[in-house]
């Protein structure tokens, strides 16, 4: 609450409607009523404890908390690289790598399909080049014993998983153990810990590499680089998680080091 200095004369006055006569001060003309104290330690300890459960159930830390939580489940991160994006496209490449961003397996297909131009330039694989690749039937056994019951973290699972379906169904394939499969979506992750970049409210891989600061590791857009590269992004948003709860141990709550 303030007070004016000095009795001074009021900026304007005005009566209310009982006829009672005010006057109204500039701020720069007042002082607080009581003397501001310093705040307490306890206080301050209030404050930062606050702030911190704030952090932590805001859309970052619950964020950071499923990464933390998708992580301790020993996941297995999955990409794919397509003959394109339609009702028909098929995988032409698949990567498989562990938490670290280690390789547990990686295989070309020959697809029954051409590859649509626009997706060869992106991923550069050409029809030549997947000759004496093996079909869908000569791997699935292998892919399935390399996922065997863990997670699958993917960025974008709905179009990977979409993908390996139709590989399968176009050799009438039921691969009915994909529906079996506990996936996780990386990409939605993300934008919800980094911010979406589109009016889809999702965002890219690289994007999300960009915010992380990460440095490519491998080729982007070849299967295993970029599940490398989802691992490693998941990898950051549980980090924050960490952070925030080595922050909570302390009994200040104030801040240990690292964090995003």
């Amino acid at each position: 609450m303030l007070i004016p200095v000095n009795l001074r004369v009021p900026f304007i006055s005005y009566k209310n409607g009982y006829g009672s006569k005010y006057g109204v001060y500039r701020i720069a003309d007042c002082v607080p009523l009581r003397e501001k104290l310093p705040r307490t330690e306890k206080q301050r300890l209030a404050d930062a404890r606050l702030g911190l459960q704030a952090r932590i159930k805001s859309e970052r830390g619950k964020a950071a908390l499923l990464a933390h939580t998708w992580l301790s489940q020993d996941p297995v991160f999955l990409d794919t690289e397509t003959t394109g994006l339609d009702a028909g496209a098929q995988a032409l490449e698949i990567g498989l790598v562990n938490v670290r961003g280690d390789l547990i397996y990686e295989t070309r297909l020959k697809p029954t399909i051409s590859i649509d131009p626009a997706a060869a330039a992106v991923h550069g694989i050409s029809e030549a080049m997947l000759a004496d690749a093996p079909a869908w039937p000569d791997i699935a056994q292998q892919l399935q014993h390399h996922i065997g019951r863990r997670p699958l973290v993917i960025f974008n699972a709905d179009f990977d998983m979409r993908i390996l379906k139709q590989t399968a169904a176009a050799y009438n394939d039921p691969s009915s153990w994909l529906d079996t499969l506990t996936v996780y979506c990386a990409m939605r992750l993300a934008a919800g810990y980094y911010g979406s970049t589109n009016r889809y409210g999702t965002i890219s891989l690289a994007s999300a590499v960009s915010q992380a600061d990460l440095s490519w590791s491998g080729r982007a857009h070849s299967a295993v680089a970029d599940a490398v590269m989802t691992a490693r992004v998941l990898n950051d948003i549980a980090e924050y998680w960490r952070v925030l709860q080595c922050e909570y141990s302390t009994p200040d709550g104030e801040r240990s080091g690292g964090g995003g």
